[in-house]
């Protein structure tokens, strides 16, 4: 039985909790589970032990995986650790005790199995307690939301929220000016071109094969002339490289037809984005995503001049701090114009290299009426208008990818 599906039967969660936690992991990323808790729906050891029930594998706990002995630590090298995203916890005999979030990785345990030279024994952990065990033995950083997960999520408990009678007065806020076209945003009609057909030269009546061997190999031109066999030959031109070298992997298309494509084939998140910033790049000197969650807009991806922009996912902003940022959040719609000085818009700038540009344009990624992703461009080789209407065709169609994602995953929900 699917993990949602358990839940839902002991009386755990409702099927729309079960959607809402899916549409969390098709966005903001992690494990099912992960979102459980994060959403407050869950703690970790009603997850633990669902998880065990579900998989049928043992779980660690908490002490288990973060009193780990040097001397177990060591007997996975620390790459391993690190691709497979596992610990061991324990030793019995010939058997390894190995803390993973999915037991059911096989090709995880015949590796490690065959390295070490033990007899894995799986045990299975919620990802956040095996993400906290990781920084804790292995130093390896964790993302700022996995920081925040631990410890009971953005809700404790789950009372049912009650309306004051009088409503708190809310605190003086600084406005932001906003800028937009005044012409209205009508959607525009995107017209995909037909794919070319190229026709490939074809090579007939070719020389004996060993001179056909040494044409593959780089050595000769291509011949023409009677087949050593006594027949007439047609052969497709072979198009490979030189032997001895690596083929190429080919590059991404990142046009708008490219990247509507991309889409439609993403296989995560980050798929999705990735096609965003790039897209985006073509036209833009700087692209830039942020990602919303919990009165925060986090740094998901950034690029200058098609470059990736270092540290940028440990960038955080404070939606309730002036910024443009929030006025795209608070407003729903797009943002064009100059950056104003605030700390928060300039903690934005500064990471991105710095500036004061005048020609800026924010896009919000909309799903089920809230703000969930940030685009920001600036330095457009196009017309503003045009610019901010192509943007706004871009994130609309990304939040359709992202809706295919989470049908995906309710299918794939294991």
């Amino acid at each position: 039985m699917r993990l949602g599906d358990l839940l839902v039967e002991a009386g755990k969660l409702t099927q729309a909790e079960v959607e809402e936690a899916l549409k969390g992991q098709a966005i903001f990323g992690g494990r099912f589970g992960t979102n459980l808790i994060e959403m407050g729906l869950l703690d970790e050891r009603e997850l633990a032990l669902f998880l065990s029930k579900k998989t049928g594998v043992p779980n660690a706990t908490t002490e288990q995986l973060m009193d780990v002995p040097h001397q177990i630590l060591k007997l996975v090298p620390e790459e391993m650790v690190k691709k497979y995203r596992v610990i061991p916890v324990g030793l019995n005999n010939r058997k390894l005790i190995l803390a993973m979030a999915d037991p059911s990785n096989f090709a995880a345990i015949d590796e490690i199995s065959f390295v070490t030279g033990y007899i894995v024994q799986p045990v299975i952990t919620p990802e956040i307690r095996l993400i906290t065990a990781l920084e804790k033995h292995y130093n390896i950083r964790r993302e700022m939301r996995y920081i925040k997960v631990e410890g009971g999520g953005r809700y404790r408990g789950r009372q049912p929220v009650t309306t004051p009678t009088t409503p708190a007065p809310e605190p003086a806020r600084q406005a932001m000016p906003t800028r937009r076209p005044q012409a209205s945003a009508t959607p525009i009609e995107i017209e995909l071109e037909e794919a070319e057909i190229l026709d490939l030269p074809l090579l007939s009546e070719l020389e004996p094969l060993e001179e056909m061997e040494e044409f593959q190999a780089g050595n000769l031109p291509p011949v023409s002339g009677k087949s050593s066999f006594g027949g007439e030959i047609e052969f497709v031109q072979p198009i490979m490289p030189p032997i001895g070298s690596q083929a190429r992997e080919p590059e991404k298309d990142y046009s708008l037809k490219g990247v509507l494509l991309g889409f439609t084939e993403a296989e995560d998140r980050e798929d999705i984005a990735d096609l965003i910033v790039n897209y985006a790049a073509q036209e833009f000197h700087r692209s830039a995503l942020f990602l919303l969650k919990n009165g925060k807009a986090s740094g998901w991806k950034a690029l200058c001049e098609k470059v990736a922009v270092a540290d940028f996912n440990k960038l955080e902003i404070d939606l309730e701090q002036p910024s443009v940022l929030k006025v795209v959040s608070d407003t729903k719609t797009f943002y064009m114009g100059p950056i104003p000085p605030t700390p928060a818009n300039n903690a934005l700038l500064k990471v991105l290299g710095g500036g004061t540009p005048l020609n800026n344009i924010l896009v919000p990624l909309v799903m089920a009426g809230r703000v969930v992703a940030i685009l920001y461009a600036e330095g457009a080789t196009l017309r503003p208008d045009e610019a901010a209407a192509d943007l706004q065709r871009l994130m609309t169609k990304a939040s359709l990818a992202f809706e295919i994602l989470i049908l995906k995953n309710k299918i794939l929900l294991t």
